[in-house]
């Protein structure tokens, strides 16, 4: 929960220091950018594992500022687990949100204890009284029979009724309230700090709006889902800071069609409550298999995310990293799909170095075009807004449960940090740089001068390009950004 009062202090230092990049956009004790590195970002490590990067040791140890990783990173599921009393031991300096759908529901993992992703166990009829029930034949069922998303059959639509939110508040006050386990180290005891809330979309999203499929569940129409979401993050805050008596850092998974001005506005409305710290926007430059978004989409999305950052709600874009699969090298150039329908890459595949190689290129350019991305957008009012580290989807990730058939584990960073450019633009996003005038357009290629001095030019492109403004001359890689 963020206060609304004037110089009213964030919830945490950590969220302070990744936001509070000027006085005129943030309370002005709220903080201060991390200055160790100056290489610290936000990351969104999904699903079994990949929390891990985390560990002791580990490839992204001390490089994030704050983490969203699945709540079962406080047990010990495998043999040799490092868990979150280890992982905040070896990142002091890091937020750890844990992460829960707001918006479908799930059976409980009896394994993880009182650590659980879902808001209630649909195993059960405490949790089943808040499952959305439809004869709309369009809607997608989840396994119980229940409205759900397609693709996604182990969930179930929420009716994000005001009990449904206080029993969310209840999951994630148990979780609050619990050490983790212990690990692979001596480390004192930990907890989470805060929540990421999923699926906290202004329509119903995942192809089911009512403006595709017809009205369904509780809610007159599209914008209606919209606002009872944003009344059930609304008390859930609420709730939890009330129970636990201190502000609990929330933030979202934000559901917006930047293109369709209702949604911008419910989103803006959400902003005006003042509860979420920060709204994560997935798929910013490109899908998650690489396939890059139109010219017109980046636009769009762009206006939107300052709207919504400077009407409170600051939006943090983030991008995956593409999956290594079994392909011909010639797949991984710049803003080609991947695509999901090649096997992952495995340890026989017979140009399994090259496939690699290749990989890390594409990833490492597609990371500096997000940032170049940020860097473009963000203004002087919309100062707070930033980026994510880029990580790869665990899908094609081997971990401690599987076979060890992928070659690529979950412990694998996927952006090369050395690199010079990643290392200039992150720098520029940390140190709260923003574009000083809207850009410059020349064939493809996107030019702003940030309040640093500094230029960057993002190529949309296929093809690398020169460009000269600003007294400096980029070369900018297809489909990347350049800073100089």
């Amino acid at each position: 929960m963020k206060l609304n009062a004037a110089g009213a202090t964030f919830v945490s230092a950590a969220l302070a220091a990744v936001f509070a990049v000027c006085s005129l956009a943030t309370p002005a004790s709220a903080g201060s950018l991390t200055t160790s590195s100056g290489q610290q970002l936000p990351a969104y490590l999904q699903g079994y594992r990949q929390g891990q990067l985390l560990c002791p040791g580990a490839a992204l140890t001390g490089k994030v500022s704050v983490a969203i990783v699945d709540p079962m990173m406080a047990t010990t599921d495998a043999p040799g687990d490092c868990t979150l009393s280890d992982m905040k031991a070896a990142n002091p300096g890091t937020t750890f949100l844990a992460y829960l759908n707001i918006g479908a529901m799930r059976d409980f993992e009896s394994w993880n204890g009182v650590f659980q992703n879902s808001c209630a166990d649909t195993a059960t009829a405490a949790g089943r009284q808040f499952a959305v029930t439809t004869s709309n034949t369009k809607v997608a069922r989840s396994e119980d029979g229940f409205a759900g998303y397609p693709d996604f059959p182990y969930l179930t639509v929420a009716n994000l009724s005001p009990a449904y939110a206080d029993a969310c508040a209840a999951t994630a006050r148990r979780i609050l309230n619990t050490d983790a386990q212990r690990g692979t180290t001596n480390a004192a005891p930990a907890r989470f700090d805060g929540f990421f809330l999923d699926d906290a979309s202004m329509s119903p999203s995942h192809g089911q709006d009512m403006v595709d499929v017809g009205q369904w569940g509780p809610w007159a129409d599209d914008d209606a889902y919209g606002r009872a979401l944003i009344a059930a993050v609304k008390r859930f805050d609420a709730t939890l800071t009330r129970t636990m008596g201190r502000d609990i850092p929330v933030a979202v998974n934000l559901g917006v069609y930047p293109a369709w001005s209702n949604q911008v506005s419910l989103a803006k409305e959400l902003a005006a409550t003042r509860t979420v710290d920060f709204a994560l926007r997935e798929h910013v430059v490109a899908n998650g298999t690489g396939r890059p978004l139109p010219l017109v989409d980046l636009e769009q999305a762009s206006t939107a995310y300052q709207a919504i950052t400077a009407a409170g709600m600051p939006v943090v874009e983030h991008d995956y990293s593409v999956p290594l699969r079994e392909l011909p090298t010639t797949a991984y150039g710049q803003g080609k799909d991947i695509g999901s329908s090649a096997p992952c890459l495995r340890d026989g595949f017979g140009t399994r170095a090259a496939v690699v190689s290749a990989g890390k290129t594409r990833r490492t350019l597609d990371h500096r075009m997000t940032l170049g991305h940020l860097l473009q957008t963000r203004t002087a009012a919309a100062r707070p807004m930033t980026v994510t580290l880029s990580q790869a989807e665990s899908t094609c990730q081997d971990n401690a449960w599987d076979d060890d058939a992928n070659f690529e584990t979950v412990t694998t960073a996927s952006v090369t940090a050395a690199d010079t450019q990643v290392t200039a633009l992150t720098k520029a996003v940390t140190s709260g740089a923003y574009a000083t005038a809207a850009p410059l357009k020349y064939s493809g290629v996107t030019v702003v001068r940030l309040s640093s001095g500094s230029v960057v030019a993002v190529n949309t492109t296929t093809i690398t390009r020169s460009v000269t403004a600003y007294g400096k001359t980029l070369s900018v890689p297809a489909r990347s950004a350049t800073i100089g």
